[in-house]
């Protein structure tokens, strides 16, 4: 079973929600998406939320490329130091 997450801003602070119900908070997009790959999240399970409400504010345009490019250089990271223990 896949894990995915939902992304939010919310007063400097990026805050994955998983679909497992745990939640992870990071300062920077790059230790969010370090964490996620740790906790089995893809690239393809993410996405970015904003609802408009009191203190949550709204992931750029450029958040979510700096991001989804962390997430897949983190993934191609990933593989390859799996191939090389195989």
């Amino acid at each position: 079973m896949t894990t995915a997450a939902s992304i939010i801003l919310f007063k400097n602070e990026f805050i994955a929600t998983l679909s497992d119900g745990c939640r992870i908070q990071k300062p920077e997009l790059r230790e969010l998406a370090n964490a996620l790959i740790h906790a089995g999240v893809h690239l393809n399970d993410v996405q970015f939320e904003w609802n408009g409400s009191s203190g949550q504010r709204m992931i750029t345009a450029g958040q979510q490329v700096a991001f989804r490019a962390e997430m897949r250089r983190l993934e191609r990271h990933q593989v390859k130091g799996l191939a090389v223990a195989a």
